[in-house]
């Protein structure tokens, strides 16, 4: 517990101070470390790890792509870069078609798009807005949002839960934690969009009957993250992705919500304004 209590403390520590930094190369930085780190957990548990081509490959691209998606500079050649990261991945296929299959290409090229793509969203959503203020805000929003639900959903599934939402696939999920869990957004995000309305405005309101039911819905994006996490555990037989947080697993242990949620976020976003 007490290792579990520091990781977490350390974790808060660094991400507050990379949010008061609020410098967007720094959060590239982050982003492609945690895409990485994701995908190499993500490649070891599903065994194709022993193909270090293939996985490097998939790794160094995913510490890349966070970059080519948020730098202007890049916009002309994403759709070439996009194309080449596939032909490259069908090459070495190609070159070790007796070791590597299709499957196994397919899995690690996925892991080393989808990780950083999701994780990138992040960053976009952050500059939709040119106040440091609203964008710190969102990207707190979008975490409280994926990470709320979680705990909230845990405490709530401890104390009231009866009947179990997928038992199959997480015997410990009920109903009634997936409602607290959404109960407990709907509350922190409330609280968050009224402090930034009474303390900080920065000209503008925050709109909650945009951020609240958007941030339940994210909420519900982030169980699937969730139980897609817990479905490829189940096929693999392990217990945790990683241990980059010692008591937290690892990368994709701590962000399988968000890689759900955010990208949900983003498409929203992307057409209706939280701000009034």
């Amino acid at each position: 517990m007490v290792t579990r209590i520091v990781s977490a403390v350390v974790g808060i520590i660094v991400g507050v101070g990379v949010l008061i930094f609020d410098n967007s190369y720094l959060y590239m930085a982050v982003i492609a470390f945690f895409s990485a780190v994701g995908t190499c957990e993500l490649i070891n548990a599903v065994k194709c790890n022993k193909h270090k081509l293939l996985s490097w490959y998939c790794i160094i691209c995913s510490a890349i792509i966070p970059f080519v998606v948020c730098m202007d500079i890049f916009a002309p050649y994403r759709m070439p870069a996009l194309f080449m990261y596939v032909l490259v991945l069908l090459i070495i296929m190609l070159m070790n078609h007796k070791s590597i299959k299709l499957l196994e290409a397919a899995a690690c090229g996925g892991a080393g798009l989808f990780i950083p793509i999701s994780l990138s969203c992040i960053i976009l959503i952050r500059y939709f807005y040119e106040s440091q203020s609203i964008g710190v805000f969102m990207i707190v929003f979008i975490l409280f949002s994926a990470w709320f639900g979680d705990g909230g959903a845990y405490f709530a599934g401890t104390f009231f839960g009866k009947h179990k939402l997928c038992p199959e696939i997480s015997p410990k999920k009920t109903v009634e934690g997936l409602i607290g869990g959404f109960v407990t957004v709907g509350v922190v995000v409330t609280i968050q969009c009224l402090v930034f309305n009474l303390l900080i405005q920065d000209k503008v309101t925050m709109n909650y009957a945009i951020l609240i039911p958007v941030s339940i819905i994210g909420s519900g994006a982030g169980v699937l993250g969730d139980l897609t996490a817990s479905v490829i555990k189940r096929q693999y037989e392990i217990k945790d992705f990683g241990n980059l947080m010692p008591g937290h697993g690892g990368v994709l242990d701590r962000f399988d919500s968000v890689l759900f949620t955010v990208p949900i976020m983003f498409i929203v976003f992307s057409f209706i304004s939280p701000i009034i």
